[in-house]
């Protein structure tokens, strides 16, 4: 039985990347900006989809793996924040940032470690 802290980082790891998407949708289709604004965005979500997917399947790997992917979003959103310069963008980058830093910390918690590991953890 997944724990309620095992359904939120799998929903957060994949709906952080979906929102992020979702902009960068609103954001081409609304400017002149190039469809290669999407490539981060859906990098994201095959990234947190793959965390996902190895949390369902209880693979060890995928914890130290989404270690990575929350840090590395984080800091991504981190800059965004920092760079942008619309007030809206740096809102938007400042919660999936918080977002991801709370996937990681779920991930690191004593329920997923259980999750993953079992009687070992």
């Amino acid at each position: 039985m997944k724990r309620i802290e095992v359904r939120v980082t799998m929903a957060l790891m994949v709906g952080l990347g979906l929102a992020y998407t979702l902009l960068g949708v609103i954001i081409v289709t609304t400017s002149e900006a190039s469809p290669r604004t999407l490539l981060l965005p859906i990098a994201s979500v095959v990234l947190g989809g793959l965390v996902t997917a190895g949390l369902a399947l209880r693979m060890p790997s995928a914890r130290f793996f989404g270690f990575a992917v929350a840090a590395l979003l984080a800091l991504l959103h981190a800059f965004l924040l920092l760079a942008s310069a619309v007030l809206l963008f740096k809102l938007f980058s400042g919660l999936l940032a918080a977002g991801y830093v709370y996937a990681w910390v779920l991930l690191n918690s004593g329920p997923m470690r259980r999750y993953l590991l079992g009687d070992a953890a």
